[in-house]
């Protein structure tokens, strides 16, 4: 027996000797192997992402036949700075001021030009003045013509004023009392004489109807004298307000002379010029002249970007005339109407297909951002393309990405740790998402905690066990 063992042996280390190179492959092929599982394999094994995972054979089903909690890591929540790059195209834009010419005249010069730099005031067109000026002093002598008829009221001389003259009505009740009282003792003689027989019945008649007369003259010059008083202050207050709307009318007339001189209404650049010198102005009102006032740059950011766009917010603009250098600019007006046609100067035909196999086009809004450089070498003129560059930051409850599950349409789920070690699925809004963290809008407060890795493939009933806690900002 122990001569056959001995023989085995030596045959063995024959056979090594003899295939050396064959077994160091067999044993790096094992040591590869062993590696691969190791290093490969295992992980892959233990993947909620790979095929096998949630398989009969799988790592989560042998998980659950041992009876052991899932290892998961977990990641508070706390607040966190986003910052989010906000980037439009856009064009150079100014207030466009149409100039109008109100006289209906002759041009007699047109003082400026296209693409001519005026300042405010500055003269841009004369017009022919010569109906004007004849218009004018025709309005300056119906205001002397109410002025004289102002003091020929007041003086009561007026013609048509023949029946408000108090004072001389003062004069009439006078002499008509007087007439009267005379009347009145006559009568009163005339009665006791035809009393005593000495004048007829006849002759006192006659001195009753005199005496009627006086007192109806008397009644009448009351009436008048009440009637001058009541009307003369009437007539006073007409012809004092001919006196001012003559003055008015004057006033007119000197404003429509000045308008005959144009005059830039803001400092800026001539767009166009609309009149030329000889034509004759037909139309009043129409524009003469179109001033592009101020310069801005407007750019058109995606509708994603509403919530972070601000006043005041300041970034970089990039015109395809100065490549290379960096404007900056500040966020001045924020106009709140999404557009579906507008997304800067280049945008003509739709820019990606919808769920429903339709064109879609760009949903922009629109921001006004000033220019801060001062930079004299730099000319802005309006039609100038570009693109304005911007950073907007914000503090929000934030955790990390991984965490998120089912994201959609601005909602996720989360797992959420209790504090008797179970869990809870929840929904949450997510805002901003980066390459870290998401924010949180809605559905957790500072100091929760969720799970940030191993929940994938968790089923209600499964167990957890914390295995350590994930760092991260």
């Amino acid at each position: 027996m122990k001569g056959v063992i001995s023989q085995a042996r030596r045959l063995a280390l024959s056979l090594a000797r003899e295939n050396r190179v064959l077994l160091g492959v067999a044993l790096i092929l094992i040591a590869a192997g062993g590696l691969l599982a190791v290093t490969v394999l295992w992980p892959a094994y233990k993947s909620p992402g790979s095929k096998m995972y949630d398989s009969s054979l799988g790592y989560a089903s042998l998980i659950r036949k041992l009876g052991k909690s899932f290892p998961v890591v977990t990641a508070d929540v706390r607040e966190r700075e986003f910052v989010r790059p906000l980037l439009a195209e856009g064009t150079c834009s100014a207030e466009p001021y149409l100039v109008p010419v109100i006289p209906m005249s002759k041009i007699t010069s047109v003082k400026v030009t296209e693409g001519q730099s005026v300042e405010k005031g500055d003269l841009l067109l004369t017009l022919d003045k010569v109906k004007a000026e004849i218009k004018l002093e025709s309005a300056k002598l119906a205001l002397s013509t109410a002025e004289a008829e102002l003091k020929r009221v007041q003086v009561g001389s007026a013609y048509v004023l023949a029946q408000e003259r108090p004072d001389r009505e003062k004069i009439n009740v006078e002499a008509a009392m007087a007439r009267a009282d005379q009347m009145t003792e006559k009568i009163e003689r005339f009665r006791n004489a035809e009393k005593k027989g000495l004048i007829s019945r006849t002759a006192l008649l006659e001195v009753e109807g005199e005496f009627t007369n006086a007192l109806q003259e008397k009644e009448l010059a009351e009436l008048f004298l009440t009637m001058s008083e009541k009307g003369v202050e009437q007539s006073r207050l007409i012809a004092a307000n001919a006196v001012d709307d003559a003055k008015e009318a004057v006033k007119h007339r000197e404003q429509e002379l000045r308008e005959h001189e144009v005059f830039a209404p803001v400092s800026g650049v001539v767009e166009r010029v609309l009149m030329r010198e000889g034509e004759y102005n037909q139309d009043s009102g129409k524009p003469g002249f179109v001033i592009a006032a101020g310069l801005w740059f407007e750019g058109y950011f995606d509708q994603s970007d509403f919530n972070w766009i601000e006043v005041g917010i300041q970034g970089v603009a990039y015109l395809e005339s100065y490549p290379g250098r960096e404007l900056a600019v500040e966020v001045e007006r924020i106009v709140p109407v999404v557009s579906f046609n507008e997304s800067g100067p280049e945008i003509n035909r739709p820019l990606r297909p919808r769920g429903t196999g339709a064109p879609e086009w760009a949903a922009t809004f629109m921001v006004r951002l000033k220019f801060l450089s001062t930079d004299e070498e730099v000319k802005f003129a309006p039609g100038m393309t570009g693109f304005v560059r911007l950073e907007s930051k914000r503090r929000s409850l934030a955790v990390p990405r991984e965490s998120l599950v089912s994201v959609s349409a601005g909602k996720a789920l989360v797992q959420v740790v209790k504090n008797d070690g179970g869990r809870e699925l929840r929904e949450v809004t997510v805002g901003h998402v980066d390459g870290v963290a998401a924010e949180i809008l809605s559905g957790l407060s500072s100091g929760e905690w969720v799970i940030a890795e191993g929940h994938w493939g968790l089923r209600d009933d499964d167990g957890i066990e914390v295995v350590s806690e994930k760092g991260w900002e």
